[in-house]
């Protein structure tokens, strides 16, 4: 067992807890009994004092003087081991027990130690002066002696109470540092790349709590590492096509196959054009999830933006026979947002839906105040996305159709870069989609501070 291990230092501790207590009671107890003996032995005296004055006063009253008292007061010396000593109303000593003070003159300070009482009736009183004859170190004798005894009671319990500690200190530690061991087992196996370990601990408190966040822990760290895996496939997936592409003109190329003309170079340079748009998205992507990106925030208005992006498909919608509307308020107010990324995803919303828009087809963009915000939202005839689908839309390198964005050029990373570049302006974005009947795409963009929507819009429509 290591020395510094938790189990030895929980032992040491009780240990030493246990001996500062008992110390601390036998320190208590010790100087306790001192004064609890000095105050019985007072009230035995006085009380042994006061017993002796009324029998001294039986006595002069019995014998009308203090003739003969002087066997009794030795007596009584000699029984209780006391010098007594018995003045008259004179001073004069008419009875000592010791007998070295008879007939003198006599009197004594009761700060001497003596127990001083008055006694006889009022025409001839006398004095008693008592000194209890027991020594103060046989009474300390008599002390140390119970003290004693009483310290190796004391140390037969701190005996027992040390083995009770130390069987106390092994079961609570064992039970305290085998979920302790557990994890850290965990934790080591799971620094060697097992993201497999999960800690089974059921106690209710701190450990129990440390437990679920370890599994909780792991449990991100495992989906982190399955979406990085598939993040990594997908790369690799997308970038296996345009690559096999360029290498087999390549080699046609090389091989007499097809001559470098123009249409062979065009092809070629579509290709590298795929590659370098797939790059560009994933490093833009990058930054955004990094938290890097630097947005330009200014007020915009809200309704010139819409037109913009609307003006900006409307050639690539006509030419596949798509029209596009727009329907905005008149009176909508300023947004702080940065004009190109919010451009950005707008135009990745339309190009999404008019991609899915076949020939005859509409899309049709609003906006409208929703309290602090401004929600833009991108509506088509297209095909709908199937239940499944939903909420994965936005969902990196994800198609609900991958033939078909592979055929019309998708790279499965617009919707996600919008979904960030929203998220960056403190906005948010969603779909709502039935299969067969289109889909609707929207997000919010925060009104600028200072501004307020107006109370009524007045909406117009462009195609």
């Amino acid at each position: 067992m290591k020395s510094n291990s938790l189990l030895v230092r929980l032992i040491a501790a009780f240990a030493v807890i246990t001996i500062l207590a008992l110390g601390a009671v036998f320190a208590f107890m010790t100087w306790s009994t001192s004064a609890e003996f000095d105050r019985v032995r007072e009230r035995l005296d006085n009380q042994r004092a006061s017993e002796l004055g009324m029998a001294a006063t039986r006595y002069y009253v019995a014998a009308g003087d203090w003739t003969g008292v002087q066997p009794y007061l030795r007596h009584m010396g000699d029984m209780w081991d006391w010098r007594i000593i018995l003045t008259d109303a004179d001073g004069t000593v008419v009875a000592d027990s010791d007998e070295s003070l008879l007939g003198q003159t006599y009197s004594a300070d009761p700060r001497d130690g003596l127990i001083v009482a008055q006694v006889g009736d009022r025409k001839a009183p006398g004095t008693l002066y008592m000194e209890p004859q027991n020594p103060p170190g046989a009474e300390r004798a008599m002390l140390a002696g119970l003290l004693k005894r009483i310290g190796r009671f004391l140390i037969l319990g701190l005996l027992v109470a040390f083995a009770a500690s130390v069987a106390l200190a092994w079961f609570l530690s064992r039970r305290i540092l085998t979920p302790v061991t557990d994890l850290r087992l965990a934790v080591q196996r799971l620094g060697a790349g097992d993201l497999s370990q999960r800690v089974d601990v059921k106690d209710p408190g701190e450990l129990g709590e440390l437990a679920n966040a370890f599994n909780t822990m792991v449990g991100q760290l495992q989906q982190a590492d399955a979406t990085q895996r598939q993040m990594i496939a997908d790369i690799a997936h997308e970038l296996r096509t345009p690559l096999s592409n360029i290498r087999g003109y390549v080699e046609a190329i090389k091989d007499k196959v097809l001559e470098p003309d123009a249409e062979t170079i065009a092809v070629l340079d579509g290709e590298a054009v795929l590659l370098s748009r797939l790059v560009e998205d994933l490093q833009e992507l990058s930054i955004v999830e990094a938290g890097q990106l630097t947005l330009q925030r200014q007020p915009e208005d809200i309704a010139q933006l819409v037109a913009h992006a609307a003006e900006a498909m409307r050639a690539a919608a006509t030419a596949k026979g798509v029209t596009v509307s727009t329907s905005v308020g008149d009176e909508l107010p300023l947004v702080s947002v940065d004009y190109h990324r919010i451009s950005q995803v707008l135009r990745n919303l339309l190009d999404n839906a008019l991609t899915h828009t076949a020939q005859g087809g509409s899309i049709a963009v609003e906006a409208t105040p929703r309290g602090d915000f401004i929600e833009v939202s991108v509506s088509d005839t297209g095909e709908g996305i199937q239940p499944e689908d939903l909420p994965h839309v936005f969902d990196r390198f994800y198609r609900a159709d991958r033939s078909r964005a592979r055929a019309t050029g998708g790279r499965g990373l617009g919707l996600t870069i919008s979904k960030e570049l929203v998220e960056a302006h403190g906005g948010a974005i969603g779909v709502g989609s039935e299969s067969g009947e289109g889909s609707r795409f929207w997000f919010t963009v925060p009104v600028d501070v200072g501004e307020s929507p107006a109370d009524g819009q007045a909406a117009h429509s462009t195609h």
